[in-house]
């Protein structure tokens, strides 16, 4: 096994009402992994709230629909803003390297140790640069919940950050907790050239991402096989494979 000095760390998206999706990110990542150096994580609302790293308001109403307590604007899942503090973990945790946030729907093909490969000291973060707007036919997310439409849209659902840019020393927990939602997801943290670019098949999103791409990591934006409703949405026979080899123990480990 190759060693990296433990300077790639991964962190996983956990939302409560999608608590199996997460672990079959997990799952899916060690399965792949050549190497034993990786660590992975969930960042878990919960969690951050008690140890005070993540203290921003939100209401829900009585649809189940997250609001933002800073901007009143909807979001859909435990993890929308909380994906920002990853740096800030990262300096609690005395990690050093680079670190991998990903949503919690996403399905890792590969070994994430090739994503790791592509950083590039020279940007803050890099990501996939989707040019996609949802329509406005598509305000709701898979379960109902209202998304706000904004350009670099998706951009912020698998980031990877340098821990040493100062750009991500900017993303402290005072700014995370306290900053409009659109100053986040948009970027607004870090100068454009400082953002690199990932190749499209580390985040590929059925029916978004261009079809002759071979998926690397797939992420079900739109709804995951978890819903069944999408049973049978694209790729969703992969995401199911995937949670039929889990050994039941590994569920239940990482229940949170």
């Amino acid at each position: 096994m190759a060693h990296h000095d433990n300077t790639r760390h991964v962190f996983i998206g956990w939302d409560n009402r999608e608590a199996l999706a997460s672990i079959v990110c997990k799952y899916s990542i060690l399965k792949n992994l050549t190497t034993d150096d990786v660590s992975v994580q969930f960042l878990n609302q919960k969690d951050l709230r008690q140890k005070k790293l993540y203290y921003r308001k939100s209401f829900l109403n009585a649809n189940g629909q997250y609001f933002d307590g800073i901007d009143n604007k909807p979001f859909s899942t435990e993890f929308s803003f909380s994906r920002f503090l990853v740096p800030t973990i990262c300096r609690e945790q005395q990690l050093k390297g680079w670190a991998l946030f990903l949503d919690g729907d996403i399905v890792v093909l590969e070994d994430v140790n090739k994503l790791f490969e592509l950083a590039n000291s020279k940007y803050a973060v890099m990501c996939v640069k989707f040019n996609w707007l949802p329509e406005k036919t598509e305000r709701q997310k898979m379960d109902g919940m209202i998304q706000t439409r904004y350009n670099k849209k998706l951009w912020s659902s698998m980031m990877l950050f340098n821990l040493d840019h100062p750009s991500c020393k900017k993303l402290d927990h005072i700014s995370v907790n306290q900053s409009l939602g659109s100053y986040l997801h948009k970027f607004k943290w870090v100068n454009d050239r400082d953002i690199g670019p990932l190749p499209e098949e580390w985040n590929y999103v059925p029916t978004v991402s261009p079809s002759h791409k071979q998926p690397k990591a797939l992420h079900f934006t739109k709804g995951g096989p978890w819903f069944e409703e999408y049973r049978k949405c694209e790729y969703g026979e992969v995401w199911i494979d995937y949670l039929n080899t889990i050994p039941k123990n590994f569920i239940v480990n990482n229940l949170l």
